[in-house]
């Protein structure tokens, strides 16, 4: 193999242990990996991956954007689209939009337009 730089032998290692990580068969919840000037520190909290599909709590996990925000119905939101952020208690969850209830309005957001949400 011809002589690789500190940096370029770091990323191989690094791509080495990715390519051994079993996700199956994670047990331990501490996950970090160090990047060439950047950590970067993840706590999976218990979560269980791959297998049978089911959380640490013995729920499923969210499959997509519509389930998550069905867990959230009557919480406060914040919602971040293209346009901006949109925050407020959501109050429906349909086939393509949400209902939010921002200082006495209703605001409706399209379903394919969320990039995130987050409990606020």
């Amino acid at each position: 193999m011809a002589n690789l730089t500190e940096r370029q032998a770091r990323l191989l290692s690094l791509l080495q242990n990715l390519q051994n990580l079993n996700t199956n068969s994670l047990t331990n919840t501490d996950f970090s990996i160090d990047f060439p000037s950047i950590d970067l520190g993840i706590d999976l909290g218990g979560i269980s991956i791959g297998g049978n599909g089911e959380n640490g709590n013995g729920g499923s996990l969210p499959s997509n954007i519509r389930q998550v925000l069905l867990g959230l119905l009557n919480e406060n939101v914040d919602v971040s689209t293209p346009f901006g952020i949109v925050s407020g208690l959501l109050i429906s969850v349909l086939n393509d939009y949400i209902v939010l209830i921002d200082n006495g309005e209703q605001v409706l957001v399209l379903i394919d337009k969320i990039e995130t949400v987050n409990e606020s």
